[in-house]
């Protein structure tokens, strides 16, 4: 069915009902349309390209039909805005419609120009859902009127007249302002004679609206000025999206428009006499045993064997095919379908009908007049056993009944001849998951043990027969390439190796299975080793809260996918039959945000297996349902389930193999041990340098890859001697010598770095490596002038790097020429408004400065720019936490929240933002708490950061303790356990502060909120 909602779109097209004329006809306006005088332009044009003066729509519903003049006046403001006037269209459906154009004009100050002199409309036929398969029979009339200019009011002005078709003598009209742009003015205006009972009514904000007798007419006028365009939320529930809307219908109730359907659905489902739908109906009743069974075959069989195409000229958008006309040409729309499948089923002696709704616009259907342009689809409803089933022909996939789901809107019409009120159509929670992922890996092998993984992920019902469309149109070789692409990680942990489909024709499931090596996420904790399955993490579902341009909706329910259930299922089989192996934070049920999430963890015969099911529980939620789930979400911790080893864990076979050198050459120990470098596996990179080295003590590129990863376990003493060893047997060794410099600036010996660094750089001026570290190192030491002409010549190096802008601005900081980075930065802006480096130089300068305006404006920018950009989100909460802005810092920090995924590394940068800037610290503390699981000595000493500010120096004390463990020359952790000593009273505290600063000359800046409010803690 077709949808007689007449838009009033920000463009000149007009698109209208539906026509009796296969031409144009050129025509006076007609005598029952008010005329609108030209006296509302406004004086002052604004910055838009177009401005829309007036939306003018005049509907007269009489004895004729209804008929709709339509009437736009877009002013031009910019030379951008002549594309949307650069044709004016207009769209009709013979033979119900006729289209009479009146007048294409052009006001240019006091001359008013006939764009019609000289030119005609072309008629098309453009059939714009074609690939949808929906054939509507529409024609578009277009014109491209000559000489629009700069300043001048375009007017349009349509009458489409609509018979009523087989509708007839019914009359109703839709009307909804729906523009995109500002209306100057607005007025819609129906009439029609005295003697015609009809009910007219207009949704927000017009509901107070009445008709009005004038003369021998009622007449039912909005008028309005000044409109802004609705910026509706997407998540607002349908009934609240249809503000602006006017209804007319001369039905007295929905059972009305139930009967007036019935006949034309009862004449197309009667069966010709010699009809071969009736050894169908006998071959389905002999293949099956039930109704139930019978009425799936029948479902299944107009589905599949049927295929859809949308046949809507002339009366095809009320008046289906004959369900043997359907049959016979294997294929229908929605109406025919239904009534092939309605004569199936009657025939199998099923009680069944069919029923009108509307797809997206049921919600809130049965408060509203009876207008039969609401409906655009149509189904059936059956009754077996005592259940009703809603069964829509026009889908595919259904199988059987005790899988078939409800559809999602709301409400049907039962069509019948002595009319039916509407039935609701319930959608209770799903018993089986729409998606669902299962991985598989075996890890008996050992826990550094290459292991195989297997994952599934599986889709049914509609996202099966989406997902298998997709994969499908893709040829294997392609989606295996794509697929390897998108599994394999760059540190080599995971290499994919095939990629199966299967699809389960009976049960309509598709799955997507990937087979794959790679190495598990163990890591070293101080209660042994722990994987975190962070497939399976808790998390509740929430909204952002509605503010800006959609505060106005704010207290309004927000709607949620449903029904809809999700099932992750995590197997891992452990080494060593799973003994003395465990599963923390497994088991929780939470019910928030309208959904259930429920997670179950268990250890058995060695195999630990974590399942996480969240299901939606309804439709939609109240705006205090979802600010609670927004509270919970953002206060949850341990999210994650994780797998803990024994701590007397005994390496396997193969976890000691991976460190067996064997009878590799060096070059082959090197290439092993670099993959597993890259892969984090450090431990065993190492063995297999050691063994590298002790084959040939000389071999430099063996020395510099074991001083590469010495430098990343922190062992200084031990790469700095790979390093030093390469340069002695090579003192033009570029490689070593940057090595060297690396080694330096760990551990503080910066001037010894910028001496090295040179020494490479005269060797070969053209290592970027090197001119980045020395640039640095000459910061740390002071001498910002250096930095700068390194920085620059790095900025001209590596022009798309702003590797070179970071150090340039933030040397030019120091030398008091702050102007200068200022300008650099917005310079970048102009082009790239999200490029972080450039926003964060204008926040580090607001920080020092105390003026944060400008880069919060430059900020906001970006981020309209691209809304989820975490990085300048988590800037902009951190400048809106030291501004004073709590309430924009904290909803920035909760929009982090929910980026983050209860990932920890991102919920460290949220732990450590609060942190520097003391904002909301029992909060920070719960992100903190959220990250601190991975046991990485920079998360620790981000939360050891909140417990300074909060004043648990002891546990800060110990906390910054357990971080420099692991890292330490850490210059935070340092500098923040110095002062936790200060504050206990250990004046060996000063010691701390000082390495810190020699680590870091501005490690200072992270402590600056503390100290100004504890000064008392220097002294």
């Amino acid at each position: 069915m077709r949808v007689l909602i007449a838009a009033a779109t920000a463009g000149a097209a007009l698109i209208g009902g539906v026509a009796s004329a296969q031409e144009v006809e050129r025509a006076p306006v007609p005598d029952w349309v008010e005329p609108l005088p030209l006296t509302n332009a406004p004086a002052t044009p604004d910055d838009a390209p177009i401005r829309m003066l007036a939306v003018d729509e005049q509907i007269r519903l009489d004895a004729e039909g209804v008929h709709t003049f339509y009437l736009r006046r877009i002013q031009v403001q910019t030379s951008q805005g002549l594309p949307y006037v650069s044709t004016v269209s207009a769209v009709w459906n013979p033979p119900r419609d006729r289209l009479q154009v009146h007048a294409v004009r052009i006001i240019r100050g006091d001359q008013v120009i006939d764009a019609l002199e000289g030119q005609t409309f072309q008629t098309l036929r453009r059939e714009d859902n074609l690939e949808s398969s929906m054939l509507d029979g529409r024609l578009t009339a277009t014109l491209q009127p000559r000489d629009v200019r700069v300043g001048d009011i375009v007017e349009t002005a349509f009458t489409i007249h609509d018979d009523g078709g087989v509708l007839a003598p019914h009359r109703e009209a839709l009307s909804q302002l729906s523009s995109g742009l500002p209306v100057v003015y607005y007025r819609m205006r129906a009439s029609w004679p005295a003697n015609m009972t009809l009910q007219a009514t207009a949704s927000a904000p017009w509901t107070d609206v009445r008709p009005q007798r004038q003369g021998r007419d009622w007449v039912f006028q909005i008028e309005a000025r000044d409109l802004a365009p609705e910026h509706l939320p997407d998540n607002l529930p349908g009934r609240f999206r249809l503000n602006r809307t006017t209804q007319i219908t001369d039905m007295a109730d929905w059972s009305a428009v139930s009967t007036l359907m019935a006949p034309l659905y009862a004449r197309a489902e009667t069966l010709e006499p010699d009809s071969p739908l009736t050894a169908e109906i006998e071959r389905l009743r002999a293949a099956h045993d039930t109704d139930e069974a019978r009425a799936a075959a029948a479902l299944r069989l107009v589905q599949d064997e049927v295929r859809y195409l949308a046949l809507s000229m002339g009366e095809g958008g009320y008046v289906p095919m004959s369900a043997d006309e359907v049959w016979r040409s294997r294929y229908g729309d929605c109406k025919g379908k239904t009534v092939l499948l309605l004569a199936l089923l009657h025939g199998l002696g099923i009680e069944a009908e069919a029923a009108m709704v509307s797809t997206g616009n049921g919600d809130g259907l049965p408060e509203r007049p009876p207008v039969v342009g609401w409906f655009d689809h149509v189904i059936v409803r059956a009754t077996i056993g005592g259940r009703v089933y809603w069964m829509d022909g026009a889908r595919v996939g259904d199988r059987s009944l005790a899988d078939l789901v409800p559809p999602s809107y709301h409400w049907g019409l039962p069509v019948r001849a002595e009319g039916a009120g509407f039935l609701p159509i319930e959608q209770p929670s799903p018993s089986l998951p729409n998606v669902e992922t299962v991985l598989d890996a075996d890890a008996s092998a050992g826990l550094d043990a290459e292991t195989p993984i297997t994952m599934d992920f599986i889709y049914r019902g509609d996202s099966a027969v989406q997902m298998r469309q997709r994969v499908g149109s893709v040829p294997r070789d392609q989606l295996e390439t794509m697929m390897r692409a998108s599994m394999d990680d760059d540190s080599g942990t995971l290499k994919m190796e095939s990629v199966d489909t299967r699809y389960d024709d009976e049960t309509n499931t598709f799955h997507l299975i990937f087979h794959a090596k790679g190495r598990l996420s163990w890591v070293n904790t101080t209660g042994g080793r722990v994987m975190g399955v962070a497939e399976a993490a808790i998390t509740i579902p929430n909204q952002p809260k509605r503010e800006g341009l959609q505060a106005p909706y704010a207290d309004y329910p927000y709607a949620l996918y449903h029904p809809f259930m999700s099932r992750v299922t995590v197997r891992v089989r452990l080494p060593n039959g799973g003994e003395g192996f465990s599963i923390e934070g497994g088991d929780q049920v939470i019910e928030a945000g309208g959904y259930r999430i429920e997670r179950r963890a268990a250890l058995n015969d060695g195999v630990a297996v974590v399942t996480r099911i969240m299901t939606s529980l309804a439709p939609e939620i109240s705006a205090e349902e979802m600010d609670r789930a927004r509270k919970r979400s953002e206060s949850l911790v341990d999210t994650v389930a994780r797998i803990r080893a024994p701590a007397a864990y005994a390496a396997t076979d193969a976890d000691r193999a991976r460190l067996e050198p064997g009878d590799d050459a060096v070059s082959e120990l090197v290439e092993r041990a670099e993959a597993l470098w890259k892969s984090g596996d450090n431990e065993g990179a190492l063995a297999l340098l050691d063994a590298a080295v002790a084959k040939e003590p000389d071999n430099a590129k063996a020395r510099r890859t074991r001083g590469d990863v010495r430098l990343d376990q922190n062992d200084f003493t031990g790469a700095r001697e790979d390093f030093d060893h390469v340069v002695e047997l090579d003192p033009v060794d570029v490689e070593a010598l940057v090595g060297q410099g690396r080694v330096a600036a760990s551990e503080g010996r910066y001037a010894d770095a910028v001496v090295s660094l040179t020494i490479a750089l005269r060797l070969d001026p053209t290592d970027v490596e090197a001119l980045s570290r020395r640039g640095a190192a000459y910061h740390q030491i002071g001498r910002w002038d250096r930095s700068l002409t390194d920085y620059r010549a790095l900025k001209t190096a590596l022009p798309n790097n702003d590797t070179g802008l970071f150090g340039e601005a933030r040397a030019l900081i120091r030398l008091d020429r702050a102007d200068e980075a200022r300008t650099l930065a917005r310079a970048k802006l102009e082009t790239d408004p999200v490029n972080y480096v450039a926003n964060n130089i204008l926040a580090e300068i607001a920080r020092r400065q105390g003026r944060f305006e400008e880069a919060l404006t430059a900020i906001d920018a970006g981020i309209a720019a691209s809304p989820d950009n975490y990085n300048l989100l988590t800037l902009r909460a951190e400048l809106r936490a030291r501004s004073g802005d709590a309430p924009g810092a904290r909803a920035d920090f909760a929009t982090l929240r929910a980026v983050s995924g209860g990932n920890p590394f991102l919920m460290n940068n949220i732990c450590w933002n609060q942190g520097i800037t003391g904002f909301d610290l029992d909060q920070a503390l719960a992100d903190c708490d959220v990250a601190v699981a991975t046991g990485e000595a920079s998360i620790i000493d981000s939360r050891a950061m909140v417990l300074l500010h909060l004043g648990r120096y002891e546990e800060a004390k110990a906390a910054y303790d357990q971080a420099l463990a692991g890292q330490p020359n850490q210059s935070a952790s340092l500098y923040g356990r110095g002062l936790a000593r200060l504050a206990l009273g250990d004046a060996g505290g000063r010691e701390d502060l000082d390495q810190a600063r020699r680590f870091d000359v501005d490690v200072i800046d992270d402590f600056a909120v503390f100290e100004a409010r504890h000064p008392e803690i220097r002294r």
